[in-house]
Order: C-alpha cells, then structure tokens, then sequence
C-alpha cells in the first residue's frame, strides 16, 4: 500500500470514529449524607413547667423509651416554691413527689436538674404577689405601675431581699434534694421597659454619682440611656454570681445552667442578660439558648451564631418544639443541633408533648 493510499484509510477509520455514538457518561449515584449522630455525652433533654402536675412515673417512662436523659424541672420562681415546707417562699404543693421523682429518673438514665424561675413570680399565691406589691419589691414600668406577665407580677431585681428568695431556695432544695444540676430562668429584666421603681433610681443614682431630674425619661432615651443598660447588667451580673456561689458552697462540682436568648447584642441590651461573660467568669457551666424558631434556615443561622459565640461544649440548644407540628421537623432541628457541635438539645417542652400524646424519639 502506498503511502498515499495509508493516509486516505487513516482519514476514513478518523472520520468514522467520528461519527460515532459516544460511550454513556460514567454516573455515581450520591448518597444522601448520613445523619449526624449523637455523641455519648450529648445532653437530650426537655424542660418541665408544671411540676405540680407531673406524673413523676409515666413521664420518666416515656422519656427513657424516647431517648432523653434529662430533666429541667420547675423547682421554684420568684414567688412560690414547687415542693412542701420551704422556709423561704409560699408552698403551693402539700405533697412532696420530687424526692420520689428523681428516684425515678436515676433509675431509668435520666438527670434532674432543678430549675430556678428566678425574677418573675410563676404561680406565686395571690396574697404573697400582694404583699410583696405593697412593699415595693415588684418590677415597676414607665408609669409605676407594677410590671405584668399573665396576671403575674416581676420581682425588681436590683433588691436583694429579692434575690435572696431564689439564693434562699437553691440553697433550701440542695440540701434537701438529690438534683443533678441547677439551672437559672428568668433571671433578667422582663423585656417590658423596667424597671423604675424607687430602690432603682436611687440605687442607679448612686452608680452614676448624679441625682436625674427627669426620671425615668433620662434613662429611657436621655443622656443616660446606655449608662443605665450598663448599670442593670452589672445588677444581673451580681445575682448570677451570687447563685454560682451559693450553688458551689452547697454541692461544689454541681453543673450550673442557665436558660437563656440566644442573640447575645439582643439579650445584653434588651434583657441585661451578659451570659456570655457568665460563661467566661465561670458562673456558669453552659447557657441553655430558648431558639424558638421554626424555619429550619433561621435556626441554622441562628445556631450558627450562637457556636461562634462559645465552644460547644457550653452550649445546649434549646428547641421550641411547640412550634413544631410535625415530627420530621423536630428531627430536623436536632440533625443541625448535632452538625453544628453542640452539647446537645432542650425541647419546650414536656408539657407540650404530653398534652399531644407525642413524644420523638431523639437516640
């Protein structure tokens, strides 16, 4: 064969090659990424709020099948203890199933920690709400009129007669109870303007060196506006630092918590609630963020910011399951609780998902 004649026949078998089909693409079908799993030491917890109408047998039951292994449980607020016989605040219960109750838990995996209503007075008694309005022990708003949640009045944080009815209680429920932990709610300034009862002015008065003639507009949107948020987190501060160490005279080692809004600009501005100092002070163990939301990008963000905010070793997150009607989506908000590192989760709550006869299973 010539060489003319080669290159003609390696023109056509090119041409050919051309026209041919090309070969399939290669495909690798992606499976789904797994769901993040818990780690042996992820908290799984709810909180309680009516402990006075816990059924210390069935829930611990339920929560065990579940998965959860443990409890943040009502024990007191500002004006009512939730067991029998206190020497400091109004019993509203005659019979005391918590020591029983925490029997239980133990004996199936799950840790009670009791919870602290610190400044608003949840399910106080009428006539100590009264007495203590009287005294002028109540958080005041713009007009003097006592602040008002539900009905429910505020203590004014900056007495501390005030704080030591939650000290007086933490101090009475660890010797008498075998809690796993001790975790502080409410204890902040309600988000109402307040407060600006009379102990206040005077007590800011003093901080400042000055006497207002305007008050409460000059602390309101006046020249003392900032010095005034200022002054009412360094009065959150000094109760958080007194609950740390009554906690710590009593059961040194006990994990201290604290339930708080996961914003932290928002909740030192809005609330004097500085938990991220807290945390560096070592007041605190861990902060229990209330990130009630439902739409899964907005509690990923949410989430997101708190981890930039702390190790994730001091942050349990907490889940507005009451918003959640569906069970996948409660799973949902859990997957991006564990993909983000967190230490775990808290749902709001138990009496929510007793009143719907639905518990997830969170193992």
């Amino acid at each position: 064969m010539t060489i003319a004649s080669r290159i003609y026949s390696l023109a056509v078998l090119l041409l050919l090659a051309g026209c041919a089909s090309p070969p399939p693409p290669t495909t690798t079908e992606t499976s789904p990424a797994p769901a993040p799993q818990a780690s042996a030491t992820e908290v799984r917890a709810v909180w309680v709020s009516d402990t006075t109408r816990l059924n210390w047998d069935t829930a611990t039951a339920a929560l065990q099948r579940a998965g959860f292994n443990t409890m943040y449980v009502n024990i007191a607020s500002g004006g009512a203890a939730f067991y029998p016989r206190s020497a400091v605040l109004p019993s509203v219960v005659s019979k005391d199933e918590l020591e029983r109750g925490i029997q239980l838990a133990h004996q199936r995996g799950i840790a009670v920690h009791a919870k602290f209503i610190a400044a608003f007075m949840f399910k106080v008694p009428p006539s100590f709400q009264q007495q203590l309005t009287a005294a002028n022990c109540v958080s005041r708003g713009p007009d003097g009129r006592p602040v008002l949640q539900n009905g429910q009045t505020w203590l004014c944080p900056s007495q501390k007669i005030n704080r030591g009815l939650i000290t007086g209680a933490i101090r009475e429920t660890l010797a008498r109870y075998p809690v796993d932990g001790v975790q502080l709610d409410y204890i902040r300034f309600c988000e109402q303007p307040s407060c600006f009862c009379l102990h206040c002015r005077r007590q800011f008065e003093q901080a400042v060196s000055a006497q207002l003639k305007r008050w409460p507009a000059d602390v309101m949107s006046g020249a003392f506006t900032s010095r005034f948020i200022e002054w009412k987190q360094q009065v959150i501060n000094d109760w958080m630092r007194e609950c740390h160490d009554e906690v710590r005279k009593a059961r040194p080692g006990l994990p201290i918590s604290a339930a708080v809004f996961g914003e932290i600009a928002r909740a030192r501005e809005e609330k004097a609630q500085d938990w991220k100092l807290w945390l560096d002070r070592g007041w605190l163990d861990y902060v229990c963020t209330m990130t009630y939301t439902a739409p899964l990008a907005d509690f990923e963000t949410r989430v997101r910011g708190q981890r930039e905010t702390v190790p994730g070793q001091q942050l349990v997150v907490g889940i507005g399951s009451w918003k959640l009607r569906e069970l996948a989506d409660i799973t949902a908000q859990v997957e991006i609780v564990r993909r983000h590192g967190a230490a775990g989760f808290a749902m709001f709550s138990y009496d929510d998902f007793a009143g719907r006869n639905v518990l997830p299973s969170v193992r």
